[in-house]
């Protein structure tokens, strides 16, 4: 492709919010194998959360500690996208969630937005009532589509 072909056809991007939950698992799944099918490249962002947090906050090496427990996060996205031939890019941050997802998607001009569906419990239901489960503020935030990938949908053989 000529360099005109490229800045008329720019490669798309997507963005995928990655966790430790299995949709979570999933939701990367089906961004790399849509990001493969569509030549686009491939954003994962893990945002650093209460899970991230050791159990004890007033521990010597919270900060150790809190970022050992966030790069588990790089080293399973790297090993789910060992065989992904195309390029991306991994992001660990601090912050709300849908404000971290929806900054990057806008710095990358991302076609997209892929999460895991919502998770289940008391906790997750009462952030829908509230209105602050991700998904529901993304589709606020974001200007864009956002995909909601279901936990199964990474079962496929």
């Amino acid at each position: 492709m000529t360099p005109e072909e490229e800045r008329d056809n720019p490669m798309p991007n997507l963005v995928v919010g990655y966790d430790r939950h299995p949709a979570s698992r999933s939701a990367l799944a089906f961004a790399a194998d849509l990001a493969g099918r569509l030549d686009a490249g491939l954003h994962v962002v893990h945002v650093v959360d209460d899970e991230d947090v050791p159990v004890d906050p007033d521990s010597d090496d919270l900060e150790a500690a809190t970022a050992g427990r966030a790069e588990w996060a790089r080293a399973a996205a790297d090993a789910q996208l060992a065989e992904f031939a195309g390029a991306w890019t991994y992001y660990s941050r601090h912050g709300r969630p849908a404000v971290v997802l929806a900054q990057i998607a806008t710095d990358t001009d991302a076609a997209m937005i892929v999460l895991g569906v919502p998770r289940k419990g008391l906790m997750a239901m009462m952030e829908r009532l509230l209105g602050e489960s991700v998904s529901a503020a993304e589709v606020r935030l974001a200007g864009r589509p956002v995909v909601l990938v279901p936990e199964q949908a990474g079962d496929t053989d």
